[in-house]
């Protein structure tokens, strides 16, 4: 387990050297972030309680969508939700290719549309506020709940539907296992940036961010779990020694 921590722009980075120069495709990537979280929640959820996974448009979705379906694989109860800032509504899986799966990164629509081929649950795409008491219900019926919404790249507070979402979330009282970090905590200060995601536990990918060492960070990412994804040794150790030598 890695030590040291990493910057947002060190994310970035790490993620880039290891498609662009060792090869690995960003989908094999998020294949084993998204393994890693659903290992984690299996770990932490022995009981099989129902699992409720929101996923954003962004690769943070897309490793939600994983983890649901080697949770699924492993004959755990899961239910995937797709919410996207663009319509300010949700989508349930079965409606996420297509009512929009062209406004998702090209790796999370990926496996958006495996999970979708696979669990094709038929499900409306209700007008109003439908939606949003269908959500509350799996939520209020969930053992655990994972947020996948938004990752490091964030920097700017949440909008609709996020900002009605993530207090709900807080006031259901069900457990929440962080991708990466908190939806809404800004990776480098570790400070919301408006409403943010108070997590159980947080499944960080390759080593610490930055914004953990705040003081009061833990009060959204409760306990820190850091996953290996398949980042080469050679290239994290790069950037465990440079963070080494600059005394950080």
């Amino acid at each position: 387990m890695t030590t040291f921590w990493l910057s947002r722009d060190e994310v970035r980075e790490l993620d880039r050297r290891a498609i662009e120069e060792f090869g690995i495709p960003g989908v094999v990537l998020m294949e084993n972030a998204g393994r890693g979280c659903a290992d984690l929640v299996m770990k932490l959820n022995p009981d099989r309680k129902p699992v409720v996974i929101l996923c954003g448009p962004g690769n943070n979705g897309g490793d939600g969508f994983v983890a649901a379906r080697h949770l699924d694989n492993h004959n755990w109860p899961v239910i995937v939700w797709l919410l996207r800032p663009e319509s300010q509504r949700a989508f349930g899986f079965g409606q996420a290719v297509a009512a929009g799966g062209q406004k998702l990164s090209p790796d999370c629509r990926t496996n958006c549309e495996i999970w979708a081929h696979s669990r094709p649950l038929a499900t409306d795409d209700t007008p109003g506020n439908a939606w949003k008491e269908a959500l509350v219900r799996d939520v209020t019926d969930a053992g655990w709940v994972v947020d996948a919404l938004f990752g490091t790249g964030l920097t700017r507070p949440l909008g609709a539907p996020y900002n009605e979402l993530i207090p709900f979330l807080t006031a259901s009282g069900r457990p929440i296992l962080a991708v990466d970090l908190p939806s809404g905590l800004d990776c480098d200060s570790g400070e919301p940036l408006g409403p943010t995601v108070t997590a159980a536990h947080t499944a960080t990918f390759v080593a610490s961010k930055k914004g953990f060492l705040h003081p009061e960070a833990h009060k959204w990412t409760g306990e820190i779990h850091v996953v290996d994804i398949g980042a080469p040794r050679a290239l994290v150790e790069e950037f465990a020694r440079l963070r080494g030598e600059r005394g950080a």
